[in-house]
């Protein structure tokens, strides 16, 4: 209740008064593409009424591929997406006009798990490894370490398994050596005694891993509805930040893990890492276009193409987020 006071009154010191379709709830669908830590901020706003307190009445829905997520952003099928990695930037160079326009966590929140009887990346040359599918972070993650060890894509096998505990199910039965995981599989993975051999998050590589994007069209046209959507994601990643028992009880119900020292383990890792500002990274849309090999005209992008900050900039000018954090 406390928490909820002082929201309530930064946006009336602020001059956030709600217009009369604000008050009767505005309809938006909303979208989140992987069941991970990093995409909690989503569902912290909706389950803590954020979105509503900004007018808006949010249904999310989970789209589990990029691919699906882009095509019912630029149909119309949903308004905000969050999802992944490099795949809204292939989108834009393939004609679809859509930006990122908040990046909730800035760096890979993955983890190469091995078998116990690996001890080095250069020990996986010949071996099976597992991603969820090609395109996403986990392939690009993958290809990273390889390439920074110098082994060829040539010299693994990869094999796509869908989600992260479809790959952890593959480590336990011993059909993959290795693979990438995502919290919390990666804390159910340690549980079990397998090796993690690299933390994404601890080797500084800067990459926009859980992206809310929309598109142009809906920037230009309701500039407000994303204006307020932003203002309620906030709350939510404050709420991440500050609100351990309440985060970890989202996370445990959209990801259904009962299990409270996983969820504490998730929490501890990821709360320190998500920014107060949600701002995308000009560094990290950068690599995001580098990993996008396959797309000839990414090697001559411009970073700044991609993503718009513009309204977060307006909200931390005006002191929404200095209020939030008071």
């Amino acid at each position: 209740m406390k928490w909820f006071l002082v929201c309530l009154a930064a946006a009336h010191s602020l001059g956030y008064h709600a217009s009369a379709s604000a008050q009767s709830g505005q309809k938006l669908v909303a979208a989140y593409s992987s069941l991970s830590g990093t995409q909690a901020v989503l569902w912290l706003a909706k389950e803590a009424g954020a979105f509503q307190r900004h007018g808006l009445d949010v249904d999310l829905i989970y789209i589990s591929t990029g691919t699906k997520m882009v095509q019912a952003l630029v149909g119309g099928d949903i308004k905000i997406a969050q999802v992944g990695g490099a795949a809204p930037l292939g989108a834009r160079l393939r004609g679809a006009e859509i930006k990122i326009i908040a990046v909730a966590f800035n760096t890979l929140a993955l983890s190469m798990i091995t078998q116990t009887d690996i001890r080095a990346m250069t020990e996986l040359k010949g071996k099976r490894l597992g991603i969820s599918r090609f395109g996403s972070n986990t392939d690009f993650g993958m290809r990273y370490l390889l390439k920074k060890h110098n082994i060829s894509d040539r010299d693994v096998t990869f094999l796509q398994f869908g989600e992260a505990q479809a790959i952890f199910a593959a480590l336990q039965s011993g059909a993959i050596h290795g693979g990438v995981l995502s919290y919390p599989t990666t804390a159910a993975a340690l549980r079990k005694g397998f090796k993690e051999l690299v933390d994404f998050s601890d080797i500084g590589l800067e990459f926009p891993n859980s992206n809310v994007t929309a598109t142009d069209r809906f920037l230009q046209t309701q500039p407000d509805i994303a204006r307020r959507f932003l203002m309620g994601y906030a709350e939510g990643l404050y709420r991440y930040k500050t609100d351990g028992a309440f985060t970890k009880r989202v996370m445990g119900k959209y990801l259904r893990v009962q299990d409270q020292a996983v969820l504490d383990e998730t929490y501890n890792l990821f709360a320190p890492k998500m920014p107060r500002i949600p701002y995308p990274t000009l560094n990290g849309v950068r690599l995001a276009l580098e990993s996008l090999s396959d797309e000839p005209r990414a090697r001559t992008a411009k970073p700044e193409e991609f993503y718009d900050d513009s309204i977060l900039r307006n909200l931390e000018r005006e002191g929404f987020f200095q209020q939030l954090y008071r």
